[in-house]
């Protein structure tokens, strides 16, 4: 049997032993194989690792990647590849409306596996031109269509991981609306029983008050802003509602961004032992490449190396949801795995 990759010399990141491991690892199609069941070392491709960390495929929790249906979204393969990126959450560029065509035109036929969230929004962000060109999207509930979104939500469910919504003071600033946006999109959640993620930039509601409308698995996006309501009451601590929050499972996301991180409130965090469960980008045609606040989901990886979490807690904060050899960018090197690295 030959193997088509061959990744030899190479130092493994191995997240359950906190350890780097010297290793070979071996591929055939998009599996990863045993060398031990190998004859014959022999591959199509050999890359010599030596001096390098070998790490699995790296995962991007939040980021825009309804390229073409958005004028902030980038294109997946070009972006997240070339940067050790091979799955991408999309975190809200699509609502009822167009989600089957993001489904169709991107999802569909990326090398990039992508998992999204469904805006609640009915056209999810496409209104959005990064710029004075553009309009923010209308959050008023009175505009949900709950049937659509459950009918979206139900027939995509190997897909979709839950609804988004922006409750940002911008968004809805000087409007008056018979619901607020975060109540309702909460209740229709769980009548759906499915998850919330919601961008608290400069949210509507403090953050001891925002975070008791979120259950386990919920994502609290943009966890390390610095605009409006942050994470950090007067006395610059982390709010005890906070801390509680994420003992009890509410998932708190960094999703960077050009204008959605502070470094003071997470090196005061961090320093309190605050920690985000998951390191992303917030990639966007804005930001992707270009500035020096996000550029790759490596460079929004190294500033947490240097405030001082450890390289394995980065990696497992990136990688947080590969679990099984059913998930494409697995955390470990196990055979039957998933070739992504």
């Amino acid at each position: 049997m030959k193997l088509d990759i061959l990744i030899k010399n190479g130092l493994v990141a191995d997240l359950d032993s906190r350890d780097y491991i010297n290793r070979n690892i071996g591929i055939i199609g998009d599996r990863i194989v045993d060398l031990n069941a190998v004859d014959d070392l022999q591959a199509e491709t050999v890359i010599d690792a030596a001096g390098c960390i070998v790490l699995p495929g790296l995962i991007d929790f939040h980021g825009h990647v309804f390229h073409g249906g958005t004028a902030i979204s980038v294109n997946p393969d070009i972006v997240c590849l070339p940067n050790g990126v091979t799955s991408m959450v999309d975190a809200g560029s699509s609502g009822w409306v167009n989600y089957q065509l993001f489904r169709n035109s991107v999802i569909h036929p990326a090398m990039v596996k992508i998992k999204s969230y469904l805006n609640v929004v009915n056209v999810g962000l496409s209104t959005l031109g990064g710029g004075p060109t553009g309009y923010l999207e209308n959050t008023n509930p009175a505009n949900y269509n709950e049937e659509k979104i459950a009918q979206t939500l139900n027939g995509n469910r190997d897909n979709i991981l839950g609804l988004k919504l922006r409750y940002s003071q911008d968004i809805a600033k000087g409007k008056q609306y018979a619901s607020d946006p975060l109540l309702s999109t909460v209740s229709l959640a769980r009548k759906l029983d499915t998850t919330i993620c919601v961008h608290v930039t400069d949210s509507l509601l403090c953050a001891d008050e925002l975070i008791r409308y979120f259950n386990a698995d919920d994502i609290y996006a943009h966890c390390f802003h610095g605009t409006g309501h942050s994470i950090l009451n007067e006395q610059g601590e982390v709010y005890a509602a906070i801390k509680e929050a994420q003992s009890r499972g509410v998932i708190f996301d960094c999703s960077n961004g050009v204008a959605h991180f502070d470094f003071h409130v997470a090196r005061t965090a961090m320093e309190q032992g605050f920690y985000p469960d998951i390191i992303s980008t917030d990639l966007t045609l804005r930001n992707s490449l270009r500035t020096d606040k996000v550029y790759s989901l490596l460079h929004v990886m190294s500033k947490y190396l240097n405030m001082g979490m450890s390289f394995f807690d980065v990696v497992r904060a990136v990688n947080r949801y590969a679990r099984s050899p059913d998930e494409d960018a697995g955390a470990n090197w196990y055979p039957g795995a998933r070739r992504f690295c």
